[in-house]
């Protein structure tokens, strides 16, 4: 069985999240929305077939160390 995640990130360079964008963009992940609130910007991102939670969070957390992204959360349905 598959599942649909969404992903969240946030960061004051709005460069760093236009980067993540194209990338997940290449990878089959849909890009709802960059957004920013004061001083941060958020991108919302989405894929469907996910096949294991740890295989998705390991793939997105080496663009989050690598970029340095201070927020990152997700949801998997």
């Amino acid at each position: 069985m598959t599942m649909k995640v969404s992903h969240t990130f946030k960061s004051p360079e709005r460069e760093k999240l236009e980067i993540i964008s194209g990338l997940l963009q290449q990878a089959g992940y849909k890009v709802s929305k960059l957004s920013s609130q004061s001083e941060l910007f958020s991108l919302k991102v989405g894929r469907e077939g996910v096949e294991t939670e740890a295989e998705e969070r390991q793939r997105i957390q080496g663009l989050v160390d690598h970029f340095e992204i201070e927020g990152w959360s997700y949801t998997i349905h």
